[in-house]
């Protein structure tokens, strides 16, 4: 298996960093999906990725292009939306990859393409942040992805590696991708979270031991979660996420961040209110989140009214 023609739903920061590579290595086998004036802005404004500009190609819902894989790169709030826009695009051999935060993203994918292979992703040590067309990115980018288990990688995950390989884009494949997008979730619920309430960037989170406890506890209470649901996050998990948190720019902010700043909806509900109903199924006491929780509500339908 071979994967010729590549395309991505969702321009944003995530979207941006990968289109580079992609486009530069297939031209215009590579192309974002886009409708409306988000198509007319794509096609005119094109993207600049750390001062480098490029214009990929840009297709229509509507069109008749058949992709042999399709990177999913939205906000959680915003898949339902991206499912119409690919749904004509996917045809019976299409792969689908997601990059959205969170642990929900795969199973709706797989629900609405049932007969796809739908592949869990993500993107960690993104550090890219979004202004306008102009994307900066100061750290080097790891896709994490593959089947539920890889202990013998499917052909569809081998050629999606083979191409990440050939655009230079970092990647691994675990054995286990439930447990590694839990950590991620993980470390997106402890730090996203912060941030967004502190208003700090990765720099100060890291320098002030306030702040680094409490990202730690909200964490500490996905640790009980994974625990009381089979999924069993241990120290190697944390440990992985310690090293992921120092190695962070200092002037960097996380999307959560991002987006109160920018009066944009967040993914508040994907994060510590998806851990809340899972704790609540289990009777786990997750104080820490609901109150990270609540208080991002609340500072988000003030500037949302």
């Amino acid at each position: 298996m071979e994967i010729k023609k590549v395309g991505i739903v969702g321009a944003g920061a995530i979207g941006g960093v990968y289109a580079y590579p992609l486009h530069k290595l297939l031209k215009d086998n590579f192309a974002f999906i886009a409708n409306g004036k988000r198509k007319e802005r794509l096609e005119k404004e094109g993207l600049i990725l750390n001062k480098e500009q490029f214009y990929p190609k840009v297709v229509s819902s509507d069109e008749n292009v058949e992709f042999d894989l399709i990177i999913v790169s939205v906000k959680n709030y915003q898949l339902e939306s991206a499912i119409e826009d690919i749904k004509n695009l996917v045809h019976k051999n299409t792969i689908i990859l997601t990059l959205l935060n969170g642990i929900v993203a795969r199973d709706i994918l797989q629900e609405a393409f049932k007969d796809n292979q739908v592949l869990y992703g993500l993107a960690i040590k993104i550090d890219a942040v979004k202004v306008g067309n102009e994307i900066t990115q100061t750290s080097s980018a790891i896709i994490q992805f593959g089947d539920a288990n890889n202990r013998e990688m499917s052909e569809g995950v081998l050629a999606v590696k083979n191409l990440l390989n050939d655009a230079k884009i970092n990647n691994q494949v675990f054995e286990d991708m439930i447990k590694t997008i839990w950590t991620k979730w993980m470390l997106n619920i402890g730090l996203n979270q912060v941030s967004a309430i502190s208003g700090a960037t990765y720099g100060v989170i890291k320098t002030t031991p306030e702040l680094l406890t409490l990202v730690n506890k909200a964490m500490m209470e996905v640790m009980k979660v994974s625990q009381a649901c089979n999924i069993n996050l241990g120290e190697e998990n944390w440990e992985s996420v310690q090293d992921v948190i120092s190695t962070l720019s200092g002037d960097g902010k996380t999307s959560l961040l991002q987006d109160v700043e920018n009066k944009r909806k967040t993914e508040v509900e994907y994060f510590s209110g998806t851990l809340i109903k899972i704790a609540k199924k289990y009777e786990v006491d997750v104080p820490v989140n609901e109150v990270l929780y609540n208080f991002i509500k609340a500072k988000e339908k003030n500037y949302t009214k």
